[in-house]
C-alpha cells in the first residue's frame, strides 16, 4: 500500500523518527511485529528495508473507513543506501509500505517478572513491549496483569540510547550501560545483567534444557539487538535457566517468505534453517545456534 509521510524528525546525529499515514493500515499490532518501506522512486537500492514497528497513532486504536488514517510510527538508523534515501524524505511525499508481518513476543502464564534487554536500534519494539505489558494492567481480568518490569539499556554512546521517556510513562525500572561511559554505567549491557539475574533466580544448571523443556515462569527475558548482544542474553539465559525470547535482526528483500534471505540456524533436527521474517522475527532462544 502507498503511505504519506506525516513527519521525518532527527532524533540525534545518527538516529530518526518517521511518522507514515497510511489508510487502510491495522490500528493495532503486536510488540515485535515490523513493516517493509521504500520510496517508491527509489531505483538504487531497489529493495525495500525492514523497520521494527515503534507504535501506531492517530487512529483510536482501530483503522476506520471514515476516520482518520493511523499513523505508523519507526525509528531508524541512517546507515547505508536505504536509509540515506528515506532521511531525505519531506512531509507529504509518498512511500511503499507492507505490514504488519511476522510474529510477536508473548507472554507466559504466571510471570512475575519481564526483563527487556536492547541495544540501538534494536530498542523500538522492545518499548512497544513495555507499552504492551502496561496496558495489561489496566485489564479487569487480575490473571492479566503484567509482571514487573526492568528494562537494561546498552549502547556505544549515549546517542544510541533510545524510548528513555516511553519506558518510564510504562512504570519500568531502568538500567543503562554506555561503551564510552557518557550515559548510566560504563560497559556492555551485560555487565549489568549478569548480575542482576543472579539475584533473582537461585537455581542454575550445567546443562541448560533443551527447547519445548519446560522451564520456570517467574522470569522471563525479552531482547532485540546486535547479534553479539542476543547471543550473550541467550547465554545468560540458558545458564540461569530462564525462559528467553530474543527478536532477531536481519536483512529482509520481501519480507513474508518468498527470497529466502533471511535465514537463521537453528537447533532442529526437522529443519536446519527458519526464516526471521515467516518463522520470526521473534524466536525462543534455544531454538537458534549461536
Amino acid at each position: 500500500m502507498r503511505a504519506i509521510v506525516a513527519f521525518n524528525r532527527r532524533i540525534s546525529a545518527g538516529y530518526r523518527h518517521l511518522g507514515l499515514r497510511a489508510p487502510g493500515f491495522p490500528g493495532v499490532f503486536r510488540a515485535g511485529q515490523f513493516v517493509m518501506v521504500r520510496p517508491p522512486w527509489a531505483s538504487d537500492p531497489f529493495l525495500p528495508r525492514a523497520f521494527s514497528i515503534y507504535r501506531i497513532s492517530g487512529a483510536g486504536g482501530a483503522s476506520a473507513p471514515d476516520g482518520p488514517a493511523p499513523v505508523v510510527e519507526i525509528l531508524y538508523k541512517v546507515l547505508g543506501k536505504g536509509t540515506q534515501h528515506l532521511a531525505r524524505m519531506e512531509p507529504r511525499q509518498e512511500v511503499d509500505l507492507l505490514g504488519p508481518l511476522g510474529n510477536s513476543f508473548t507472554h507466559p502464564a504466571g510471570e512475575e517478572l519481564a526483563v527487556l534487554v536492547a541495544g540501538g536500534i534494536g530498542v523500538p519494539p522492545i518499548a512497544a513491549l513495555a507499552a504492551e505489558l502496561a496496558k495489561r494492567c489496566q485489564a479487569p481480568d487480575p490473571q492479566s496483569l503484567a509482571p514487573a518490569v526492568e528494562v537494561f539499556l546498552g549502547g556505544k554512546t549515549s546517542e544510541d540510547i533510545l524510548c528513555v521517556k516511553d519506558f518510564e510513562e510504562a512504570g519500568a525500572k531502568i538500567h543503562i550501560t554506555t561503551e564510552d561511559d557518557s550515559l548510566g554505567t560504563r560497559g556492555l549491557i551485560t555487565d549489568l545483567l549478569e548480575p542482576f539475574l543472579v539475584s533473582h533466580q537461585g537455581l542454575r544448571s550445567s546443562s541448560p534444557l533443551a527447547p519445548g523443556s519446560q522451564l520456570p515462569a517467574r522470569v522471563t527475558l525479552y531482547t532485540c539487538g546486535p547479534p553479539g548482544m542476543l547471543a550473550a542474553v541467550a547465554r545468560l539465559a540458558a545458564e540461569w535457566r530462564m525462559a528467553c525470547q530474543v527478536s532477531v535482526e536481519a536483512n529482509m528483500a520481501c519480507g513474508f517468505g518468498a527470497c529466502m534471505g533471511c535465514a537463521v540456524e537453528v537447533r532442529d533436527e526437522a529443519r536446519r534453517y527458519k526464516l526471521v521474517c515467516k518463522d520470526g522475527p521473534v524466536f525462543d532462544s534455544r531454538e537458534i545456534r549461536w
